[in-house]
């Protein structure tokens, strides 16, 4: 059993509520990416909070390395990138100086290398002049860009991508997909969301199907 990151016996319920995840089982594998299939409603965010220790599972563990995340947050959260819906950047930074605050919290600048990635990052996801607007003055597609550079800039050792692709035109989410493909190739490993299988294809090794729930009208 590889000790990368394992997913054991993992359950999960807000409260008094009814379960979103039961008895879950996963073994990730390094340098692999794995769609995350389902409706709305379904656990897949759920799942990926659970991941990025944004919840706390009902019953189970996930170890990284051999160490159950939770344990030590802190230094699990280290090795972790993760694209959400972006609504929470900061509007206030424009995306050149976030990449540079991201780099430096990380402890990862280097004075020549960490622009040249930078600037690479950019030109490869057409953010032109726009990389010295303001965050908040960007459309939805720039924030998912914004929010992906900034996971990618630091190259973590795992990716967490919740629909990253939903406000993307084409131009863009080929140039993403060519960068998390070479992330994976590169010895990445990515958990990534979706409603339909067929949009992860040119990206996925493998996939977890989570079934629709009867009262899907709560949590997912």
């Amino acid at each position: 059993m590889s000790d990368f990151l394992n997913v054991q016996n993992l359950s999960k319920r807000y409260g008094t509520g009814p379960m979103i995840l039961t008895g879950m089982d996963h073994h990730f594998q390094k340098g692999t990416a794995t769609g995350l299939i389902g409706a709305n409603g379904s656990g897949k965010t759920t799942f990926l909070r659970l991941v990025s220790i944004t919840a706390f599972p009902t019953e189970g563990t996930i170890t990284f390395l051999g160490e159950t995340i939770y344990d030590a947050p802190h230094r699990f959260l280290k090795h972790i990138g993760i694209v959400t819906d972006a609504t929470d950047l900061p509007a206030y930074l424009s995306a050149n100086e976030l990449l540079e605050w991201t780099i430096r919290a990380r402890k990862k600048w280097d004075d020549s290398e960490s622009p040249r990635r930078m600037d690479e990052l950019f030109e490869r996801l057409h953010f032109d002049e726009r990389r010295e607007n303001l965050i908040g003055t960007y459309s939805s597609g720039m924030l998912q860009k914004t929010m992906l550079a900034c996971s990618l800039i630091t190259q973590p050792e795992i990716m967490l991508l919740d629909e990253p692709f939903r406000a993307l035109d084409e131009s863009s989410k080929k140039a993403s997909l060519e960068l998390l493909n070479e992330y994976k190739a590169g010895g990445g490993t990515i958990l990534v969301s979706s409603h339909l299988r067929r949009s992860l294809a040119k990206l996925c090794d493998d996939y977890i199907t989570f079934p629709v729930r009867e009262d899907a009208s709560g949590p997912s």
